[in-house]
Order: C-alpha cells, then structure tokens, then sequence
C-alpha cells in the first residue's frame, strides 16, 4: 500500500532537478509562506497544486497527506476563531468570536497546509539518499566546529522516512479492527478515551518495532557512524541554474509585495 509521503519514482524536471535546488527552494518557499498575506498565499496553494500536478502527485495522494493532521488543523483554527481578535462579531455556547478572528485563523491554517504540501512534495520526488547528501551538503561548514553533520543526516532523514510507516501503522492498526467489527459509534466517551489510549499504545509498540527492525538491518550492513561516501552525485545542469535563477528573483519579489500589502 502506497503512503502519502514516500517516494514516487518519476521522470518529470521536478525529480530531475538537483536535490540541493529543490531542498533549497522548500526553505526559501517556507519563508515565503510564513509570511504571505492571504490573497498571495492562496497563489502559493494553487502553485503548489499545479506543480505537485506537473510532476505527476495526484491530488488524492495530497488530501492523504494532510488527512492524518485535520484534528490538529481544527485546533488551530478553533483557538484562533475564539481567542483571537479584539471586535466581537458573534457568540456561540458562551464563546467570543470576531471577524479578525476568523481572517487569522483562515491565514493560519492555509500556511500550515501550504507547508504540508510543500513537505511532502518534496519527499515525493527527491529520494532518501538524495536528500542525505543535500542535507550533508549544506551542513558541512558545521564539520568545523566538530558538529556530527553525518549523523544528523541520517536522524533527519529517518524521521523522513518513518512518519509514513506511522501513517501506515494507523491505517493496519484502524483495518484490523474493522475486520473484528470493533464499532465505536454509539459508545460513551469513556469508552472512547479508553480506546483512544488502546490504539495509541499499540501504534507506539508498532512503530518502536518497525525501528528496532531497521537498526537490525542497519547492522547486519555493518552501518557505521562518521562520514561515508554516496552513489548518489551531485550535479548542476543547466535547468538547475535556471530554477535556481527563477526561485531567487520569486522570492526577492514575494518578499517585497509581502512587505507593500501590510
């Protein structure tokens, strides 16, 4: 079963281009986001759709991506709607909201799933190995200062990579109990909590066993820790300088119309 998150071999000029362009361009367009008015920020949505389109991400595989976070969404833009803003608009059950609010909350949570979408089209077309060597590559003025860049590497992208089998595990974890007719819905809150606890501990079992399999497998390869060489190499090509050219002149301009629409 494919995951949203992993990798998707591919053809297209977004998995050709250099990993340190496009692990470069995600922090630029992160800055970007973070600081995008809303009218702009919905331009960045609809690029990130059409470029997750061009490079051949179905829109369903983005949905799955942000699917396993829409509590954490809901959150977000509840507390803003409630607690923020100064001119009261409307109340509901002995809670103030305000217009201000709302247009927060609505900025909040587009930057939040801009960023998701712009993470995992990243992991979507760059593979692991690729990523590690851009990652080393850009912490390697660290190495002077006796900083493990090697290891943090490989821990980042771990984490990369794991959070995927996470979704994964939750979804075996959601079908198993499907197929032994384990229904919730007219359940007490108790029972819920109870079986939210149960779920969550398993999960967790689940993910620290697929861990323990994979430092398994990293030793019988006899990883070890320090610097280490890649198949993979990095090159410029000519569309690379193009992007990178591309990217410099859209942010300096996304900055500078930020900066005029506040």
């Amino acid at each position: 079963m494919y995951s949203a998150g992993s990798y998707l071999t591919g053809n297209t000029l977004l998995h050709r281009l250099d990993p340190r362009v496009k692990l470069l361009a995600t922090v630029a367009l992160s800055i970007i986001i973070l600081t995008a008015q809303p009218l702009f920020l919905l331009i960045i949505f609809l690029g990130l759709l059409l470029t997750a389109f061009s490079a051949g991400i179905r829109p369903l595989l983005l949905l799955k991506a942000v699917k396993p976070l829409r509590y954490f969404i809901a959150l977000i833009f509840l507390t803003h709607v409630f607690f923020n803003g100064s001119s009261v608009a409307g109340e509901f059950n002995f809670f103030w909201f305000s217009l201000s609010g709302l247009q927060t909350a609505t900025k909040v949570t587009g930057q939040f799933i801009c960023l998701i979408m712009a993470a995992v089209i990243l992991t979507m077309t760059a593979s692991p190995s690729q990523l590690v060597v851009a990652l080393k590559y850009f912490l390697y003025p660290l190495r002077f200062l006796r900083v493990p860049v090697d290891d943090i590497a490989v821990m980042i992208i771990l984490a990369l990579r794991l959070t995927p089998l996470l979704v994964a595990e939750n979804k075996r974890i959601e079908v198993a109990s499907q197929a032994r007719c384990y229904n919730l819905g007219k359940s007490g809150y108790r029972t819920r909590i109870k079986a939210f606890i149960a779920r969550a501990a398993a999960l967790l079992l689940g993910v620290l066993g697929r861990a323990d399999h994979l430092a398994a497998a990293m030793e019988a390869r006899r990883y070890q820790r320090g610097e280490r060489t890649s198949a993979v190499e990095l090159r410029f090509a000519g569309y690379d300088f193009i992007v990178l050219l591309f990217l410099f002149c859209f942010f300096v301009i996304s900055m500078a119309l930020n900066s005029s629409l506040r």
